[in-house]
C-alpha cells in the first residue's frame, strides 16, 4: 500500500490532521477491508464510502456502550463520526496498548457485562443485530454460480425464518450483543479486558455472544474447560433455551462466509474456506483453524 495510491490512506491522514496535531509520523496498523492507521494515541478506521453504514453503527454502538458503562475502547475526537473524506468514511477511537491475550474468563465477563448493563435500555440507542445481513455481505463480492457463495447465500435464506422467531425472544433478554465475541476482537490492557471491532453489534439475543465460545470448543477443538470458564464468569448458561441452536448455527454461517469472502488473501484461506463449506455442507468435518 503507498500513500499516494489508497485514497483511505490520505483519508486518514486528513482526519488525524484535524482532531491530532502531532509532528510524530502516522503509521498503518494493519490492510483489509479497511485501514488503521495509527498517530501517538489514536488509531483511525478508513474504509470506503460503501462502508458507510458500517463505520455508523460502529459509532452508535460505541458511544452507548461507553454510556452504559460497558469496558470499550473509547472513541475520540467529538461528535461528527464518521466523516466523508474524499469517497471514504473515517472513525476514530484511542490507541490502547494489549499487554497480553484475553482469558476465556474475560470474555465472559464482557458478555456479562454487555446482557447486564444495555438489556432493556441502551438497545434502543442502537441498530438491530442483524447477523444474517452481514453473511450475506460477507460474500456479495462472490459471483452467483460460485459453489461456495451460493451455499452460503442459500443457507442464509434457509435459516432467516428461525432466525426471525427467535431474535426478540432470549429469555435472558434483549442487550447490546457483540456478534463476534473472541480473544481477537478483545484487548487485554492494563486496565481490563476492552471490547473491539464494533462492526457487527447491535440490539439483540443476548445468549448469541456465548455462540463464539461453544464454536471454539466444537469446531476449533479449544478445551472444554475454556467454555466452562466462560460461561462462569458470564453467570449465565443459554444451551438449554431451544433458540440457542439458531443463534449458534448463525455464528457457524458467520465464520464460514468471512472464510469464504477472504479465501483469494492466501492458499491457507483458500483451503479453510473448504474445509468450513464441506463441515457445513457435507459434514465432512475436520479441526477449523483461526485465521
Amino acid at each position: 500500500m503507498g500513500e499516494g495510491t489508497d485514497p483511505r490512506w490520505a483519508a486518514a491522514v486528513e482526519v488525524l490532521d484535524r482532531i491530532n496535531t502531532s509532528a510524530t509520523p502516522p503509521e498503518l496498523v494493519r490492510e483489509g477491508l479497511s485501514l488503521l492507521v495509527r498517530q501517538d494515541d489514536v488509531l483511525v478506521r478508513s474504509r470506503r464510502r460503501a462502508e458507510e453504514p458500517v463505520a455508523a453503527r460502529e459509532v452508535e454502538v460505541g458511544r452507548a456502550l461507553a454510556e452504559a458503562e460497558v469496558p470499550v475502547v473509547p472513541l475520540v475526537g467529538g461528535r461528527g463520526q464518521p466523516w466523508v473524506v474524499d469517497g471514504c468514511v473515517v472513525t476514530a477511537w484511542r490507541w490502547v496498548e494489549a499487554v497480553g491475550t484475553p482469558t476465556p474468563a474475560d470474555l465472559g465477563g464482557l458478555a456479562r457485562a454487555l446482557r447486564e448493563r444495555t438489556v432493556g435500555t441502551h438497545v434502543f440507542d442502537v441498530p438491530r443485530f442483524d447477523p444474517l445481513s452481514a453473511i450475506r455481505g460477507a460474500v456479495a463480492h462472490v459471483p452467483i454460480g460460485d459453489p461456495q457463495g451460493d451455499f452460503v447465500r442459500l443457507r442464509a435464506q434457509a435459516l432467516s425464518g428461525d432466525w426471525a422467531r427467535i431474535a426478540d425472544r432470549d429469555p435472558a433478554g434483549t442487550a447490546i450483543v457483540h456478534g463476534d465475541l473472541h480473544e481477537g476482537n478483545v484487548l487485554s490492557t492494563d486496565a481490563g479486558a476492552l471490547l473491539t471491532d464494533l462492526e457487527l453489534a447491535g440490539a439483540g439475543p443476548c445468549s448469541y455472544d456465548t455462540a463464539p465460545a461453544v464454536v471454539m470448543v466444537e469446531r476449533y477443538g479449544a478445551d472444554p474447560a475454556t467454555l466452562e470458564a466462560f460461561l462462569a464468569a458470564q453467570g449465565h448458561d443459554p444451551r438449554s433455551w431451544p433458540g440457542f441452536a439458531t443463534c449458534l448455527a448463525v455464528y457457524e454461517l458467520w465464520v464460514t462466509a468471512w472464510s469464504v469472502g477472504v479465501r483469494d488473501r492466501s492458499p491457507e484461506l483458500t483451503a479453510e474456506a473448504a474445509i468450513r463449506i464441506g463441515c457445513l455442507r457435507d459434514q465432512t468435518c475436520e479441526p477449523w483453524r483461526l485465521h
